[in-house]
């Protein structure tokens, strides 16, 4: 089974893939690091949830920069919800989340800033109702949102084949 990104935690962890400053060799890549660490926190996310009541959590994956769960879900949404309820998890999903800072302003160009408008107004055009605007940090506010709990439902990834040709770049969700 190939794993689905999870809506809820890997876009929360999504990674600023650019510096401002030329790297030279001895330069760590800032993306490459927060991947490294999303990828240690999810693990530690999965170990969190074998020891309270889910002994089948995969540990996560990486798909490109993003965190992927085997067996990504409705039933993978559920157990995260229920881990924000156990003390010791919602500290370890906290750090997850405090990866995920907003990006600044500046990192979405006024092109793409017209294209992700255009994205939000065709997914609404095919369907996905209530599709918001995207924000000035070029994220869509989804988190504690219907569609956020919908996750990638036919519906919505239907929308998402109609409208890509308008933006083919990450989704972030806020």
């Amino acid at each position: 089974m190939t794993p689905r990104p999870l809506a809820a935690l890997a876009l929360l962890a999504v990674l600023a893939g650019c510096s401002p400053a030329p790297r030279t060799a001895d330069t760590a890549d800032p993306s490459a690091i927060n991947t490294q660490q999303a990828l240690d926190i999810g693990r530690r996310i999965a170990q969190c949830g074998r020891e309270h009541g889910y002994p089948d959590m995969a540990d996560p994956v990486l798909d490109g920069d993003r965190l992927a769960w085997p067996g990504d879900g409705p039933d993978m949404k559920e157990r995260l919800r229920a881990l924000e309820e156990v003390p010791e998890c919602k500290a370890i999903i906290s750090q997850m989340q405090a990866l995920g800072a907003p990006r600044s302003a500046t990192a979405v160009s006024a092109a793409d800033m017209e294209k992700l408008k255009a994205f939000a107004s065709c997914m609404r055009e095919h369907g996905v109702d209530g599709f918001p605007d995207p924000k000035a940090d070029g994220t869509f506010p989804l988190v504690g949102t219907p569609l956020e709990t919908e996750g990638k439902s036919e519906r919505v990834l239907a929308g998402i084949d109609a409208c890509k040709h308008l933006y083919d770049g990450r989704i972030a969700v806020s």
